[in-house]
C-alpha cells in the first residue's frame, strides 16, 4: 500500500452548530486545518510517540508512523489486522488479530507469539500487557520475554497505570484490578440478577481507576443504572456516583475527572464529592476529552470543541467524519475518525490549538447594528399613531359599506404560482435526506447448549429508510471489530454479556446505529 497524500488545504466548517447551549455558529469562533491527509482505509488504533509523533494502525496490517506535520516517517506491514497499539518507554508495541505482538523502533526488534491472536494492547512504564483471544493476559517486559501471566476471561477493554498496576473489563461485566504481576486486587463481577456493562476505564494521576459501569436497570434496587466508580487498589472500591448517561469518554484531572456522556452532557466531578456538575451539554455523544492547558478539546460527532471548565467555547472545529480520537502532538493535536459510511475513509486531520479563532459573520452582524435609526426604515411614533387611528368616515358610509358587504361573492381558486418556483420547490424538496432508521432488534436473554454456547441470529430487518433505501448495512461486536454486511447475522456466543451494534446507510450516505445486548447463561 502507497504511503497516504498529504493535502496541505485548509479546511472551513460549514454545518449548522449542534451544540445546544453554545451560540450559534455566528457567535463563535472556528479555526482551520494546518493539514488533511487523505487516507486509504479507516484508521483504527493511535499511539503517540516521543519527539511529538505517532502511530496509526490499519485492518490490511498497515502500520504508518506520522510526524507532527502529518508526514508519514516510518511504515510497516504486518501479518494481519492491527487491533492495538501501545508505546513502551518509546518503543512502539502492535498487536494483530492472529499474529501476535511486535515490537518497533526504526526497526522491528522482536516478535511474541499468540496461538490465539491479540484482543487488546496496553503498557505501563515497565511492561506492555496484552489480553489474548483466550481469555489470558500476558505481560511482556521491554525486550519482548514474558514477565508474568493470567487467566481471566474474554477482556473487552484493558488499561494501565504507570506504575504497573492494570485494569481489564470483561465481557461478561466483570471488573478485574491487577497488580504488575497480573495478581488479583480486587474482582467485582457483574450482578447475577441483572446485565452490566464497562463503558470506560481511566486510572487518576494519584492512582485511583476511574471506571464507568452501565446496568440495563431489570433489577429494581439502589444501584444507579449510569455511574462512575472509584477503585483504590488497596482499600477497593471508594465511592459511586450517579451519571445523567451512560459514560462514553473520561478524562482524569488533577481535582478529578470530566466526564462525557451518552446523551452530549459534559460533567466535572471533583475529588470526593458524589454529584457531578454540568459544564455544559452538547446535542451528541460525547467520544473523546483531552487537557489542553487549563481548557479542553471534547469531540462530539463530526465537532471538535475547544471549551473552558466553565463551559464558554473558545472555538470550534468540524471534521469530515465522526471524530473518535484526539492525540495531543506538542503545540499540535491530530485528529481521526470514521466517516460511517462505508465508501471513503474519513481523513487524518492536524490542527493548532491555539490558533487565533476567525469570525466571520460577526462583521456583517456588527455593520448591521450600527446603521443609524434615521435610515433604518422603521415607523416614527407619530407615523404609528396615524397608521392605528380609524379614519373619519361620512354619515351613512357604514351601512354602504354593510350593504355592499352582504351582496359580495368572492371566488376562492387556486394561487397562481411561477412554475420556475414550483421547481425550485420541488428540487430543494428533493435536496432533504432524512437519515435511515437502525433497529438492532429489543435486547435479549438466551440459554446455552450443551456445548456451553448459544447460537443467536442478529436480525436488522426492521431497519428502514424514510425517504429513500438502505444501501449498506454493518454489524460490529462489542469491541469495535466488523462481524457481518447484511441485515441479518448468526453468531455463536459463549457466555456473559455480549454487545452489538448495527450501523445502516441509506442510498444516499446518511447512515444510524442501534445496539443490542445479548445475554447468554
Amino acid at each position: 500500500m502507497m504511503p497516504p497524500r498529504v493535502n496541505l488545504r485548509l479546511s472551513t466548517p460549514t454545518r449548522q452548530n449542534e451544540v445546544a447551549t453554545i451560540p450559534q455558529e455566528s457567535m463563535r469562533g472556528v479555526i482551520d486545518a494546518l493539514a488533511i491527509i487523505e487516507l486509504d482505509e479507516v484508521a483504527r488504533c493511535f499511539c503517540t510517540l516521543p519527539e511529538d509523533n505517532f502511530a496509526v494502525g490499519f485492518d490490511s496490517g498497515t502500520l504508518h508512523v506520522y510526524g507532527s506535520e502529518g508526514v508519514v516517517i516510518d511504515s510497516a506491514v504486518l501479518d494481519s489486522r492491527i487491533v492495538g497499539l501501545a508505546s513502551l518507554q518509546g518503543v512502539l508495541v502492535a498487536g494483530t488479530n492472529t499474529g501476535g505482538v511486535q515490537a518497533f523502533n526504526n526497526e522491528p526488534l522482536w516478535i511474541h507469539p499468540l496461538e490465539s491472536g491479540c484482543e487488546a494492547v496496553t503498557a505501563s512504564s515497565f511492561h506492555a500487557v496484552v489480553a489474548d483471544g483466550s481469555g489470558r493476559l500476558v505481560s511482556l517486559a521491554e525486550d519482548g520475554s514474558k514477565v508474568a501471566q493470567a487467566e481471566v476471561g474474554h477482556v473487552i477493554s484493558l488499561t494501565c497505570a504507570p506504575d504497573g498496576v492494570c485494569a481489564a473489563a470483561l465481557e461478561d461485566g466483570r471488573l478485574l484490578l491487577l497488580g504488575p504481576a497480573l495478581e488479583v486486587l480486587h474482582d467485582s463481577p457483574a450482578a447475577e440478577d441483572d446485565v452490566e456493562t464497562i463503558s470506560g476505564m481511566a486510572f487518576r494521576h494519584d492512582g485511583v481507576l476511574l471506571v464507568a459501569r452501565n446496568s440495563l436497570g431489570m433489577t429494581v434496587d439502589d444501584r444507579p443504572e449510569n455511574r462512575l466508580e472509584c477503585w483504590h487498589r488497596e482499600l477497593g472500591l471508594l465511592n459511586t456516583s450517579e451519571l445523567p448517561s451512560r459514560a462514553t469518554a473520561l478524562l482524569p484531572t488533577e481535582s478529578g475527572t470530566i466526564v462525557g456522556c451518552f446523551d452530549g452532557s459534559l460533567l466535572s466531578l471533583d475529588i470526593g464529592e458524589s454529584d457531578p456538575r454540568v459544564i455544559t451539554r452538547l446535542d451528541y455523544q460525547i467520544s473523546k476529552i483531552v487537557q489542553w492547558g487549563d481548557d479542553i478539546l471534547v469531540a462530539s460527532w463530526f465537532d471538535v470543541f475547544r471549551i473552558t471548565t466553565e463551559g464558554e467555547v473558545v472555538w470550534h472545529f468540524e471534521h469530515i467524519g465522526v471524530v473518535e480520537h484526539i492525540l495531543p502532538l506538542g503545540e499540535r493535536v491530530a485528529l481521526m475518525g470514521d466517516d460511517r459510511k462505508g465508501r471513503k475513509p474519513a481523513p487524518l486531520v492536524i490542527i493548532d490549538p491555539d490558533s487565533p479563532p476567525r469570525y466571520d459573520d460577526m462583521h456583517a452582524e456588527e455593520e448591521v447594528t450600527s446603521i443609524s435609526e434615521e435610515y433604518s426604515g422603521a415607523l416614527s411614533d407619530e407615523e404609528q399613531r396615524q397608521v392605528e387611528m380609524r379614519p373619519n368616515m361620512p354619515e351613512g358610509a357604514e351601512g354602504i359599506l354593510d350593504t355592499l358587504h352582504e351582496e359580495m361573492e368572492v371566488e376562492v381558486g387556486q394561487p397562481a404560482v411561477e412554475s420556475d418556483l414550483l421547481e425550485n420547490l420541488s428540487a430543494a424538496a428533493r435536496a432533504i435526506n432524512l437519515p435511515p432508521v437502525a433497529d438492532a432488534g429489543e435486547d435479549r436473554t438466551v440459554d446455552i447448549d450443551e456445548e456451553g454456547k448459544a447460537t443467536v441470529l442478529l436480525d436488522g430487518g426492521r431497519s428502514y429508510d424514510p425517504d429513500g433505501s438502505i444501501g449498506g448495512w454493518a454489524w460490529e461486536d462489542g469491541s469495535g471489530r466488523v462481524i457481518g454486511d447484511a441485515s441479518q447475522v448468526r453468531v455463536r456466543l459463549s457466555g456473559g454479556v455480549h454487545v452489538f451494534h448495527l450501523t445502516v446507510t441509506d442510498d444516499r450516505g446518511a447512515s444510524s446505529k442501534s445496539t443490542i445486548t445479548v445475554q447468554v447463561r
